[in-house]
């Protein structure tokens, strides 16, 4: 693909009087404004789309690679057959990319926005995994009204997600297709979570593109006897380390087999972080901090936790 756009592009005339022509630029205005909102209203009658969605999908028409590449073709088919002015049928055609590309490229967030099809500050979670103490987890962020979805390839964690009410994806994460196929809808986060060093790395690389590099998360790497990390992974190319720099998955787990659970606790002048160091001790381990303003905070390895009264933590404890 890279290569043909290479040579359709090295056939395009710089100076072509398509460029400069008033009609070219109405041909663009009426593909944009007329042609593809009527296309989108007669393909969506009677489907479920409501009117904000069905609007939307008109500000989503990119041109690209196999519209450039068909009228090369048909260019030198017709150039061979016909005498028209078959020349400025290329130029045309990426006047056509480029236009609808800029224009859907900067009013499509806008227009999202507007129509209340996306949320600013997206605050929920894609979940790599589903062991138990995980879906622990899931189920207390869901309790605070922010969205979880689970993805594990591991039919019986589905199966016990599902089961639980947990909204969960039976796929791999690291496919391509694996965020078209999750409802992204109100997440802007991942969580990495897995008992797999390597598959936590390559998901916070594969959603990394998606939601920016400082909000992937994945579990620290364990030790081996001999006291060397198992890092075969650069660190450059891994999510933010979660929790606490000695909260591997067998820990956690292994902890969760003892008794730990997952705590709740809303903080207040009189029980604030103090109160909860002095009550559950320093094994107690934060997870995540949820604000008044329903933002959540992700601890992670390289921060001090300091969540202040009238915020939410959630952190795993040892029985009492």
């Amino acid at each position: 693909i890279s290569a043909l756009f290479i040579i359709l592009a090295a056939r395009l005339p710089l100076h072509d009087p398509v460029y400069s022509d008033p009609t070219s630029y109405v041909f663009v205005g009426a593909l944009i404004l007329l042609v593809r909102p009527l296309a989108v209203a007669l393909a969506t009658l009677g489907s479920r789309f409501n009117w904000r969605e069905r609007v939307f999908l008109g500000f989503m028409a990119p041109r690209g690679i196999v519209a450039a590449a068909v009228a090369s073709l048909f260019a030198i088919r017709l150039a061979e057959s016909t005498t028209l002015q078959v020349d400025r049928f290329i130029p045309m055609t990426f006047m056509v990319i480029a236009g609808t590309v800029a224009f859907y490229g900067i009013t499509a967030p806008i227009a999202a926005r507007w129509l209340g099809l996306s949320t600013p500050n997206p605050q929920g979670f894609v979940i790599v995994g589903a062991a138990p103490w995980v879906r622990s987890l899931a189920r207390a962020l869901a309790d605070l009204d922010i969205r979880v979805v689970l993805v594990d390839s591991n039919w019986a964690n589905v199966a016990a997600a599902r089961r639980e009410g947990i909204t969960t994806y039976y796929l791999n994460a690291l496919t391509e297709a694996a965020a078209d196929e999750i409802d992204l809808y109100g997440i802007g986060r991942l969580l990495a979570l897995t008992p797999n060093d390597e598959v936590n790395a390559l998901a916070a690389v594969h959603f990394g593109d998606l939601f920016g590099r400082a909000n992937v998360y994945q579990l620290p790497v364990g030790t081996q006897p001999t006291g060397h990390r198992r890092n075969t992974i650069p660190e450059h190319l891994r999510g933010r380390w979660l929790f606490r720099r000695d909260a591997t998955y067998e820990t956690i787990t292994a902890r969760f087999a003892e008794g730990a659970v997952l705590k709740r606790n809303r903080l207040t002048e009189e029980f604030d972080f103090a109160a909860f160091r002095d009550r559950y001790g320093e094994a107690a381990l934060p997870l995540c901090v949820v604000r008044d303003s329903g933002d959540v905070v992700v601890v992670t390895a390289a921060m001090v936790p300091a969540p202040k009264p009238g915020q939410t933590l959630l952190s795993l404890v040892d029985p009492q």
